[in-house]
């Protein structure tokens, strides 16, 4: 292991519920898998269990397991596949056990009382910020049977300090920030009613970080490796006046008219903000989605939802065109949000290939056979080793979710990429007339998105570091007490 994953290796052994909030590409599974096996070695713990990611449980960890001389020896049994399988596999006397984190409700109702995994390692405990999902009640439920959990994460609280609490809450059962949600929001944070959302409190930051500071450890890719930052560029995607026009009628009035193959008017309307900023962005990519109810499904008694897609412009595809151009044979990672413009980008581009469920295109990418991979950041943010086969992301869709993002970008930039490392948003802008200028900028969702990812960015980056200086002051204060003792 290098140095800095024996660091993470020692903190992990003598914390035994811990988090390693630790950057992409760092060797988080190999280190935390060492942990295990010499673990299981010493009979200290006697059979672990892994969480992931689906993707990540069927493949990423079975082939670190497969791939190191200290851990190939043992075997290892990936819980998947239909309930009577999953079944039969629990049973596997196997010392290390696998589970995508969408089955962990299912696993501990097998298990009940009787729960046999005394260490649990949790790869992307984001995954369990939200305290009102199944599966964090399902494994709060049987916490009093394990001796130690590890969680892995880059991003802890990459949207809110808010969830920090779950994840936290699995390590100490409550003991830093209560036993209730409603503790924690009671003590660090302050509601407003006409907005419904929590705002942490001023000076609630370094509280909550000196309180998890002792359990949690952070790693920074760029205090370790020779990585280099990547370049971020926004590319402006020029509307013109009657599609900004349009753009602009929707964000005002909620309400917009779109015509399709007929000619005939077809007004589409956002009920609710949230379904208007979703609008916004489908317009910022050229297209509209309709959704409509057609009816009642005899079968099911229910109303069938149906939606037409209407497209509205092809600026991005264009802009994107240019950057094949540009990039001169160097292969490109997309992301997409909507299925929509995954349809139009296949249709644009057809040599690009859209990344498949089980993983199976990465080593055609990484062989470098794949032009342009098409991936959505919800299915390919996790788990996926990409970096031998390209170093230029585009969003053509940009993502709301900080985790998500993060994550994508992480794909590419992470330990063997050879090449730095280019992001790229494609920002529709548009453009209205100006009386002093030839025309006055627009801007639309995408820049605003842009910005959000940027503070929360910053928001999280100053957890982490903040958590990094105070393990650095008390390992301090501890060295000078032991020398004052010598001396």
């Amino acid at each position: 292991m290098h140095g800095y994953q024996r660091q993470a290796y020692e903190f992990m052994m003598n914390t035994p519920f811990c988090a390693l909030f630790i950057d992409l590409g760092m060797g988080k599974t190999v280190t935390s898998l060492t942990l295990a096996v010499d673990l299981l070695m010493d009979f200290q713990v006697q059979k672990v269990l892994v969480i992931a990611p689906r993707r990540v449980a069927r493949k990423t960890w079975p082939d670190e397991i497969a791939s190191w001389e200290h851990t190939c020896m043992f075997e290892y049994q990936v819980i998947d596949g239909s309930p009577a399988e999953r079944q039969q596999q629990t049973r596997s006397k196997a010392s290390i056990h696998i589970i995508s984190r969408d089955n962990i409700e299912w696993l501990t109702e097998q298990w009940k009382h009787k729960w046999p995994y005394d260490m649990v390692i949790i790869d992307e405990s984001s995954s369990f910020k939200d305290h009102t999902t199944k599966r964090f009640k399902a494994l709060r439920r049987v916490r009093q049977h394990m001796k130690r959990m590890v969680q892995l994460t880059a991003t802890p609280a990459a949207e809110t300090y808010m969830h920090l609490f779950a994840q936290i809450y699995l390590l100490d059962e409550g003991k830093r920030f209560g036993k209730s949600i409603t503790t924690y929001q009671e003590n660090y944070f302050t509601y407003n009613r006409w907005s419904y959302k929590y705002k942490l409190r001023a000076g609630s930051e370094k509280i909550i970080t000196d309180k998890i500071a002792d359990i949690c450890m952070v790693m920074k890719a760029e205090d370790y490796l020779d990585l280099g930052k990547p370049t971020f560029v926004d590319r402006k995607v020029e509307l013109t006046y009657a599609q900004s026009a349009k753009y602009a009628e929707m964000a005002e009035n909620f309400i917009v008219d779109v015509y399709g193959d007929d000619d005939e008017p077809v007004y589409v309307e956002a009920e609710t903000a949230a379904s208007l900023s979703s609008k916004l962005q489908q317009m910022a990519s050229g297209v509209l989605y309709n959704t409509y109810l057609d009816g009642i499904n005899p079968k099911t008694g229910k109303p069938i939802q149906k939606r037409d897609v209407y497209e509205l412009h092809e600026a991005k595809l264009d802009m994107l065109e240019e950057i094949v151009e540009e990039s001169a044979g160097h292969n490109i990672l997309v992301g997409y949000h909507f299925k929509s413009s995954l349809d139009r980008l296949k249709k644009r581009f057809p040599k690009a290939v859209q990344m498949d469920k089980e993983g199976e295109c990465v080593t055609k990418w990484n062989q470098g056979k794949i032009p342009m991979l098409l991936a959505h950041p919800q299915s390919a943010g996790h788990g996926l080793n990409l970096q031998k086969g390209g170093h230029i992301i585009v969003f053509y869709d940009i993502p709301y979710s900080l985790e998500l993002y993060l994550q994508f970008i992480g794909r590419l930039h992470r330990q063997g990429q050879v090449h730095p490392v280019t992001v790229i948003h494609l920002v529709a802008e548009g453009k209205k007339k100006s009386k002093t200028l030839d025309f006055e900028p627009m801007p639309t969702v995408d820049s605003g998105v842009v910005a959000a990812l940027r503070a929360k960015e910053d928001g999280q980056e100053w957890l982490l570091q903040e958590i990094m200086r105070i393990r650095r002051r008390r390992a301090d204060k501890k060295r000078r007490e032991l020398a004052a003792v010598e001396f």
